[in-house]
């Protein structure tokens, strides 16, 4: 798989090494209306509730983004509104992006209360991208509820051996990690189908609907730092409680978790599990199989069966801050590029040809805009 976009001279926002270098973003969201969905809809009872003066999102958030932006709005579509094929390939000609890998981007969907109606827009969702994006030989992520397993399940058996669907799409929080048991059967319905699990944040978790989430009043804390809490809680969660001893061929990419946290994790959870590595026998897969101990240093896990979006970039911007973060990040084999499409907070793949960082290290920088992404996702 080469770099197959053509650079447009009116409309490209990258460097012309973008259109000459293989992208894949596994990022980028379509955003299809709510009428769209609703002939997807199966159940009459939630279309019923669905369609009211309520719509599919009827929680209020906490806080808004509108109040961080100058222009007084949330910023989701500022680059635009992919509902369809032709929509992303648009997008894709002006950043340089070969393989976006789409997502129905139902990022609100968790905050619904009832799982009746959660279920019925997932599902809705799914069918959606399957007839719009899948058939059309689009790469896919679809989405498995977090909060049902056997919906989960279903959904994986309804769609988890079409072509084109080369990823799994659900959400992290730190109220349920995902290292507990009850999502063995989905783990391992993932390792027989060969599909990595993307994990998205969503604003329906704390500290949306918490007593933490009453103090935080910005933008900064809110979506800046508690989304890499969360996704630090999965990470440690998963591999503490033996999910990759467990199911080994699992990958699992954390998007729009950050990334610099890698090193912190890296050493600390070494540190403290070679000082009290004792209490991993009591943990409940760890006990139901009889073993004592993990099979390797929490490291080696996070560097082979961890992953995580790199927008937004971030880099240190004094002189060789960068290389140093990415080799602590093991950034040649964790980190995956994504753009984050349509959002105010897109991310181009321009650093990767602007930063010295990637400008002398090609590995490194192929590893990250496509080679990692081959690696786990089903082409």
């Amino acid at each position: 798989m080469g770099s197959s976009i053509q650079r447009l001279d009116s409309a490209a926002e990258v460097p012309e090494e973008a259109f000459e270098t293989e992208v894949i973003d596994l990022d980028f969201h379509v955003n299809p209306l709510e009428e769209e969905l609703e002939p997807y809809i199966e159940d009459e009872r939630a279309l019923d509730r669905l369609t009211t003066e309520f719509g599919m999102w009827p929680i209020p958030d906490k806080w808004d983004a509108a109040y961080a932006i100058a222009e007084g709005n949330e910023g989701l579509f500022t680059q635009g509104r992919a509902e369809y094929p032709e929509d992303v390939w648009e997008a894709c000609e002006k950043f340089g992006i070969d393989t976006p890998i789409v997502n129905a981007a139902l990022n609100m969907l968790p905050q619904q209360h009832h799982p009746v109606l959660k279920n019925a827009v997932l599902k809705a969702g799914n069918s959606y991208m399957l007839d719009n994006f899948v058939d059309e030989g689009i790469p896919t992520a679809l989405s498995i509820a977090k909060w049902d397993v056997d919906h989960a399940l279903a959904e994986l058996d309804r769609w988890g051996e079409e072509d084109d669907v080369v990823a799994v799409y659900s959400w992290f929080d730190p109220r349920k990690p995902w290292g507990v048991e009850k999502f063995d059967p989905v783990f391992e319905k993932l390792e027989s189908l060969g599909l990595p699990l993307l994990l998205h944040g969503s604003l329906a978790f704390w500290p949306q609907h918490s007593y933490v989430g009453d103090e935080m009043l910005t933008w900064t804390e809110v979506l800046g730092l508690d989304w890499p809490f969360h996704g630090m809680v999965n990470t440690a969660n998963m591999i503490m409680r033996g999910v990759f001893d467990r199911y080994p061929d699992l990958n699992v990419v954390f998007q729009e978790a950050g990334h610099w946290w890698i090193p912190f994790m890296r050493y600390r959870m070494d540190e403290f599990y070679e000082m009290h590595p004792e209490d991993i026998q009591i943990t409940p897969r760890k006990f139901d199989a009889g073993e004592h101990y993990l099979d390797r240093a929490p490291s080696e896990y996070l560097r082979d069966n961890i992953y995580v979006c790199t927008q937004p970039m971030a880099l240190p911007r004094r002189a060789g801050e960068a290389e140093s973060m990415l080799d602590l990040s093991m950034a040649r084999d964790t980190f995956l590029y994504s753009s984050d499409w349509p959002h105010q907070t897109l991310d181009p793949p321009t650093w990767f040809f602007t930063s010295r960082a990637f400008r002398e290290d090609e590995e490194l920088r192929d590893n990250v805009l496509h080679q990692n992404a081959k690696d786990i996702l089903r082409f």
